[in-house]
């Protein structure tokens, strides 16, 4: 009897080891995410403007969003199709439009401040993130899905308000190139990368 209950409790025991790492998984998501919000917050409120803020925010979101596996999902099955010459063409100016859109959307809370407000478990190995974004108004709901990499937490999806950005982007991306291909969503994408950065210029 005695022997079967200390094997049951080294079962128990393995059991719930590898909650731990998990746990701690979880912590250093939430607090990369933190730290990251709190230096975009800094530099947004720097007094800072213009192209020189923007590149600056541009160069601190690279370091937080794993942008090469952000143009790959964006593309979606698409990115199968396309040659090697489309796909570096693609991910150059992905890269561009994706770190201005991330800056023109956060910018536009300069004057709030984001704080973690939890975490869970995600898919695979990753880590939903839950934050809100409070000012003056109503809290903002924000989620990131945090994952992983060889490199570091990279962050691969944002939730807005419910409304996840890598998903918006992958069903804009889809109807591009559905009608005008791989070529007209470059075309599109650097329409409008010259669009934000004549509003950036536009708020020096």
């Amino acid at each position: 009897m005695k022997l079967f209950k200390g094997l049951v409790v080294m079962l128990v025991a393995a059991a719930a080891m590898p909650a731990l790492p998990a746990a701690a998984q979880n912590q250093k998501a939430s607090a990369f995410v933190q730290k990251l919000a709190d230096d975009a917050v800094d530099l947004l409120q720097s007094g800072k403007k213009g192209e020189s803020r923007d590149a600056e925010f541009r160069a601190l979101m690279a370091r937080g969003f794993d942008v090469g596996f952000l143009g790959r999902q964006a593309l979606g099955r698409y990115w199968r199709t396309a040659s090697e010459s489309e796909r570096q063409t693609y991910q150059t100016v992905f890269k561009d439009y994706m770190l201005r859109t991330i800056t023109s959307r956060l910018s536009r809370f300069e004057h709030e401040k984001l704080n973690v407000t939890g975490q869970r478990p995600g898919p695979r190995d990753d880590t939903v993130v839950e934050s809100q974004i409070v000012g003056d108004g109503e809290p903002i709901a924000m989620e990131w899905l945090v994952r992983p990499m060889d490199d570091g937490l990279k962050i691969i999806d944002v939730k807005l308000e419910g409304v996840s950005m890598l998903i918006t982007t992958r069903d804009e991306f889809g109807s591009i190139v559905q009608s005008k291909g791989v070529q007209g969503l470059l075309d599109a994408m650097k329409a409008k990368i010259e669009v934000m950065k004549a509003q950036s210029d536009a708020s020096g």
